[in-house]
């Protein structure tokens, strides 16, 4: 499989894709790096009421800085999906993101709504500063049986626009097969066909039999749905909670429509890909509506995006270049980047002169010496001689601790007779760990970083947030660094102690063509270095 996603990859280095939030490429012909696919489940995300009857129905199941690139092997009793359709996810992609780009981005706050409401009274909830409301349609195979239409759709969308409140919507799946998908959307379309919208239609899948699938089958599912709605001319996106759409659906799929995350109580998401709507808490309260309501923030300029010919500009959009989310963060006490052979030749005189003051290089991945980065030696010798501080990170697919040792014995060979002044970092995210068990990947962790460590190495370990907070037994945060990676907050949603935060994979820094991944240290690491005699010193 990993022949198919260096092919595959080959094909995507071919496009340049860019984001506003939390998606990059990395990949390139002979190096593939994956994004983590997180297995793991966020307790309270999901939004609908699971005691809600549903028809008996027969089904029968048939067979994603970076982009991810996930396969799986297919037994003879399923149907091919084809998920790696790559031109069309990126003609896609690139139509999600078009348009004037001082318009495309702003800040909205919104509710989602459903019969659980009752009636809404719409001018009050207008007056309170609700910007827009996704209203539920409906749910399941309403075309087959009617009652599954929300009782409450026909007034919330009607009377939500009588007083100016912007409106998509989203239908509730129970679809565990295509069939059922596309008869879902067909369903859905048939409700929403008499109105306009403003923000997509999104399909909301967070069953608990969705989590219990497999990847491919929940890629398809999904796919069908929003494919069904875009060829009737409806903008799409997917809902779900945090974990389900970092671990359950393809990247290639989530790329071509638009993302609602949900994730309550917390300072974001840990969903580490590009969304565009979140919905941060389930208790809201909002004048206008009896008891709890969902709340939303909105990050995308959808009227705008969906109806540019009338859209009036209010004064509140804003360039991709302005960040959506607060600056005040704690910067440590160096700035830096961490590179790897995508960003291609670097002037690092320049990357010097921006102020960033070290480098976190790609010295390799896999368990072989010959799978070093083909920039990991002109990036350590060029940062160096400009007077930037190095470090040093290996990418791992090991599939056991004895993998992860031949990991190590590989990096060590790459990196020998190198002096960094920043540590070397184990950086465990690929989507060969989303089967394991947290006890297999923290055996896995600990078998490269003590074998690194016993050749006087200081050595930590790089994932998202996400990943840290639910795969890793937190032992072995005592034992070695920490280096976590989470866009677009003020401080990384991980409740352990970290010396080193990737805070984005978007930034432009002068002698670098394209994006690149920015940090902040946060001890005095070339200080340790040479007073303990590591890392070469």
């Amino acid at each position: 499989m990993k022949h198919l996603k260096r092919l595959l990859s080959a094909l995507i280095s071919c496009a340049t894709i860019s984001s506003c939030a939390a998606f990059t490429a990395s990949v390139a012909a002979d190096n593939t790096e994956i994004d983590i696919y997180d297995n793991s489940t966020n307790c309270s995300e999901s939004k609908e009421d699971d005691s809600q009857s549903v028809p008996t129905q027969v089904w029968r199941v048939g067979k994603p800085g970076e982009i991810s690139v996930q396969t799986e092997t297919q037994t003879e009793n399923e149907t091919p999906f084809n998920v790696f359709d790559i031109y069309d996810a990126h003609q896609n992609y690139v139509k999600l993101k078009s348009g004037d780009k001082s318009m495309m981005y702003k800040k909205s706050e919104g509710i989602d709504v459903s019969y659980a409401q009752g009636k809404i009274d719409w001018k009050t909830v207008k007056a309170s500063g609700i910007d827009y409301a996704i209203i539920r349609a409906g749910y399941g195979n309403a075309n087959d049986y009617p009652w599954q239409v929300d009782n409450w759709f026909k007034y919330n969308i009607e009377e939500a626009q009588k007083v100016g409140i912007d409106v998509g919507v989203y239908w509730y799946s129970y679809a565990f097969d295509v069939d059922a998908a596309r008869k879902e959307a067909e369903s859905c379309c048939n409700v929403i066909k008499s109105y306009d919208l403003q923000y997509p239609v999104y399909f909301d899948i967070e069953e608990e039999k969705h989590k219990q699938m497999s990847d491919y089958e929940v890629s398809a599912i999904v796919d069908t749905f929003c494919t069904t709605m875009q060829s009737n001319g409806y903008r799409t996106g997917v809902y779900s909670f945090a974990s389900l759409l970092s671990s359950k659906i393809y990247q290639q799929v989530l790329d071509k429509y638009d993302i609602w995350v949900a994730h309550w109580n917390v300072n974001s998401p840990s969903y580490n890909k590009d969304y565009g709507m979140w919905q941060y808490t389930d208790r809201g309260s909002v004048p206008g509506i009896e008891g709890p309501v969902d709340r939303d923030h909105c990050y995308i300029n959808f009227p705008y995006l969906i109806s540019p010919e009338t859209y009036i500009p209010d004064g509140s959009e804003r360039s991709a270049s302005v960040p959506l989310y607060p600056a005040n963060v704690n910067k440590g006490m160096a700035g830096g980047i961490d590179v790897s052979v995508w960003q291609g030749k670097i002037d690092w005189s320049k990357v010097k002169s921006s102020g960033k003051s070290y480098a976190i290089i790609r010295a390799g991945y896999g368990n072989l010496a010959t799978q070093r980065d083909k920039y990991f030696e002109a990036n350590v010798k060029g940062a160096q001689a400009a007077g930037i501080d190095c470090g040093a990170y290996w990418y791992s697919y090991a599939e056991s601790p004895e993998d992860a040792v031949l990991e190590a014995e590989a990096c060590y060979e790459v990196i020998k007779g190198y002096k960094f002044q920043y540590p070397v970092y184990y950086a465990i995210e690929d989507t060969c760990f989303s089967s394991m068990s947290s006890q297999e990947i923290t055996a896995i962790v600990n078998a490269f970083c003590s074998t690194l460590e016993k050749k006087g190495y200081y050595v930590g370990i790089k994932s998202y947030a996400n990943f840290l907070n639910t795969r890793l037994d937190a032992s072995i945060y005592s034992k070695y660094d920490v280096w976590v990676s989470h866009y677009g907050v003020t401080k990384p949603d991980f409740s352990k102690n970290y010396n080193m935060w990737q805070y984005s994979n978007e930034e432009k820094v002068n002698g670098i063509n394209g994006y690149v991944n920015s940090d902040y240290a946060y001890l005095n690491f070339p200080k340790i270095m040479k007073d303990n005699h590591l890392n070469g010193f």
